[in-house]
């Protein structure tokens, strides 16, 4: 029996909803377990982080390839292949012993989202008129950041009171009931005829795996090795022949045709920009259980208050971009999370949740006013016959600025840490002859580090672990500084390429 249009809409928007939650759920919910994970696994610290980047880096390779087989044979039929795809990995997670096959299955889960994630979009995109679609996007962007913001509470309650290996159980149930709603609400349609940009995915993909790599790898080969300076070479090089391969493709995976408007442009570089600093929620849990509270479920708590001002402000956000262009409320998101940064990066020091909770709310608000109408605005911006390939171009960078956003971010948490930690033992004669290695785990409780914390004096205990604390705090302060400074960038960024619309203008813009 047929549906009615609303209610075709109302089950896409649901179906959209979910799977875009799972998305965004998977890239925070484990960091606030890996300490746990680490003493559960005896993995390395470079190991948890690839458990991170894995997911984010797939995600990034494989999703153009998702937007160009969206096209070529359906977008209903990939959004399933994908969500299946995501599930089986799901429950690979779920099964793991080792840290390396987490890695492995979060690659794949990855590559799951990659699948269904461009060709969901375009479902949505398609399934509502312009002059409705900022609020769409903006309902599923706000349940995405919700749950973004969210992951870390729910995996430090899994992780404290149940386990963490179900923050990968519980996404098959949602994914299934996902795919039910797709296939009631959307119905069958046929893909277009078109060839597959074989060499031209090739090239993207290792060009973003250099990037991605060599600034994971920077710190165990060192920033000014042969191998790191290769990669970014590869990189470089990788991207250019992306460019060179265009003009041999009849249907090439990355237009670069697309950049002459100046509305997905300046979306695109906006939207690298908005993910690295999204990543930032990785690390606010982590300062919160090592140097705070203790407990994982208190710390994603705290960083959960963030998605508070996510619930109010995200369809305000839409609706303002709908009605006055998406530049307006830009201005308004990237100083609200300028602030959020700066205050997160002084106020940190005095170990306070209290003087934490404006920096929070602001972050909240400010993504809510980025986000959406960045979104709405840049993939409106393409004809509907390229919406498919603009997607996946779009959330290849979306997920690349994640990726980057993680490993630059992670780079200087390690490297300021260690480096003042290390510099804190040479100052005292008590510390002088100790391997400073052998302690950086105390406050996550390693068993290495307690055992050999066990056979020092108390004084010379106490000043390790306040050297370990200042050093911790002093380098997730410089994180979030970092984060400042890119916001502070992309602030110019709009100004420079979004252009206020006037109230009843309904263009598109250039």
């Amino acid at each position: 029996m047929a549906i009615s249009e609303k209610k075709r809409r109302r089950l896409i928007l649901l179906a959209m909803t979910s799977s875009t939650s799972l998305i965004f759920l998977n890239a925070t919910l484990l960091p606030v377990a890996l300490p746990t994970i680490q003493r559960e696994l005896f993995v390395s610290i470079s190991t948890l982080q690839w458990i991170i980047n894995a997911y984010l880096l797939a995600t990034a390779v494989f999703v153009i390839a998702g937007g160009r087989l969206g096209d070529l044979f359906g977008h209903r039929r990939m959004f399933c292949i994908g969500v299946t795809i995501y599930s089986v990995a799901s429950v690979m997670g779920a099964m793991g012993e080792t840290g390396w096959w987490l890695v492995m299955s979060r690659a794949i889960q990855g590559t799951g989202g990659a699948l269904m994630s461009p060709s969901g979009m375009s479902i949505l995109i398609h399934a509502f008129p312009e002059n409705q679609r900022g609020r769409a996007i903006g309902i599923v962007i706000a349940a995405g950041s919700f749950f973004l913001s969210l992951g870390p509470f729910i995996g430090g309650a899994f992780t404290q009171y149940l386990s963490w290996r179900l923050a990968f159980w519980i996404n098959p149930p949602i994914a299934f009931l996902g795919i039910l709603m797709i296939l009631k609400g959307v119905p069958k349609s046929e893909g277009k005829k078109g060839s597959f940009d074989f060499l031209g995915f090739v090239a993207l993909s290792l060009s973003i795996f250099c990037l991605t790599f060599g600034l994971m790898q920077g710190k165990v080969w060192g920033w000014g090795s042969w191998q790191v300076v290769f990669l970014f070479f590869l990189f470089v090089t990788f991207f250019l022949a992306v460019r060179g391969l265009e003009r041999f493709a009849k249907h090439p995976f990355f237009q670069f045709s697309l950049f002459r408007s100046r509305t997905f442009l300046g979306g695109c570089i906006l939207i690298v920009c908005s993910q690295f600093l999204i990543m930032i929620t990785v690390f606010w849990p982590l300062y919160f259980q090592k140097i705070v509270v203790g407990s994982p479920m208190i710390a994603g708590l705290i960083t959960a208050i963030g998605t508070i001002p996510l619930m109010l402000f995200a369809p305000i956000s839409g609706n303002l971009g709908d009605r006055r262009g998406a530049r307006v409320p830009l201005m308004i998101g990237y100083p609200l999370l300028f602030l959020s940064f700066l205050w997160f990066a002084y106020f940190l020091y005095y170990q306070s949740v209290p003087l934490l909770f404006p920096a929070l709310f602001a972050f909240g608000a400010g993504i809510s006013f980025v986000m959406t109408p960045a979104s709405a605005a840049t993939l409106s911006a393409v004809p509907k016959s390229q919406t498919g390939v603009a997607t996946g171009m779009y959330n290849t960078l979306r997920f690349t600025g994640a990726s980057v956003g993680v490993a630059v971010l992670g780079a200087v948490q390690v490297n300021v840490q260690e480096g003042l930690f290390q510099a804190s033992f040479k100052k005292n004669p008590e510390t002088l002859h100790l391997n400073p290695d052998l302690y950086e785990g105390l406050l996550n409780h390693l068993p290495k580090s307690v055992e050999a914390a066990n056979h020092l004096e108390p004084a010379v205990l106490d000043y390790i672990k306040e050297a370990l604390i200042a050093a911790s705090t002093t380098a997730f302060s410089l994180t979030n500084l970092v984060t400042a400074a890119v916001a502070f960038v992309a602030f110019f960024i709009t100004l420079a390429f979004f252009k206020a619309k006037k109230i009843g203008d309904n263009g598109k813009g250039d």
